[in-house]
């Protein structure tokens, strides 16, 4: 019997301890629920602070220019050509006071004071005009072989010598009467002639002996040619008028031939 009592006595303090526990629990339980609902911030809280942080953007928004007021935009056209009608007078007093003073010293106004030529200095020559010269001119007839140089200066029509040279009146020896030095010498001579006769233009017309002969100028020709452009006188055409013919001419020394 005695071990019976113990034994129920040991499980009601077992189911008290129990019981007791469970208790426990449960206060901790409330305790730490309510202080989750103490914490937590209520709807209103939550709702002023998403109206404070929409207020402080649109604080911070830069403001939008209102559109001007239609009074507003018809003054300021109207107060518009009244500005611009009193700054035209100081306009143009400006530019009239900037354009005199150029012109009264003749030069832009650098900033600089106009210099003024010495007092024993000759005036400042004018810019000289171009005027065009009278020509004259006139014919060089220049006949060209192996042998010699012959150049004759006449009028446009030919009817009229004005100057006469060849290499022979140049050089003595017979072998250098074709040469281009004596041609050279001979044109020297016969332009300075025409110059002084106020001649200053030239056509030049070259010839070969032709015919039954060599065809090609010698080598005076082109000595020529050269000396009459050096000697400052214009040069007009210049032909060839070497006398070619159709068929051909006789050469002359008979059937036999020239006896030597």
């Amino acid at each position: 019997m005695a071990d019976e009592k113990e034994h129920a006595t040991t499980h009601d303090v077992e189911r008290k301890g129990v019981q007791q526990l469970s208790s426990d629990a449960g206060h901790v339980k409330n305790a730490e629920a309510s202080h989750d609902k103490k914490h937590e911030p209520s709807q209103a809280a939550v709702h002023e602070k998403k109206h404070e942080a929409a207020h402080e953007k649109k604080a911070e928004a830069p403001k939008e220019e209102k559109p001007a007021t239609d009074a507003k935009v018809h003054e300021k056209k109207h107060d518009a050509p009244h500005e611009k009608k009193t700054d035209a007078p100081s306009a143009t007093a400006h530019s009239t006071a900037s354009a005199e003073k150029p012109a009264a010293s003749g030069k832009p106004d650098d900033g600089k004071p106009p210099s003024t030529p010495p007092a024993g200095a000759p005036p400042p020559e004018a810019p000289r005009r171009f005027t065009p010269r009278e020509m004259h001119w006139a014919v060089c007839n220049v006949y060209s072989s192996k042998n010699d140089t012959i150049i004759t200066i006449t009028d446009l029509s030919g009817a009229e010598t004005l100057a006469k040279a060849s290499g022979g009146m140049i050089v003595k020896a017979d072998r250098e009467e074709g040469k281009p030095y004596a041609a050279m010498q001979a044109a020297i001579k016969a332009v300075n002639e025409v110059k002084n006769r106020g001649i200053n233009g030239l056509h030049i017309r070259i010839r070969a002996p032709g015919g039954h002969g060599s065809r090609t100028p010698g080598a005076g020709a082109q000595a020529v040619v050269r000396t009459i452009a050096r000697q400052g006188i214009r040069v007009g055409k210049i032909e060839e008028v070497t006398p070619i013919p159709t068929d051909t001419t006789k050469r002359p020394g008979g059937r036999r031939g020239r006896r030597v």
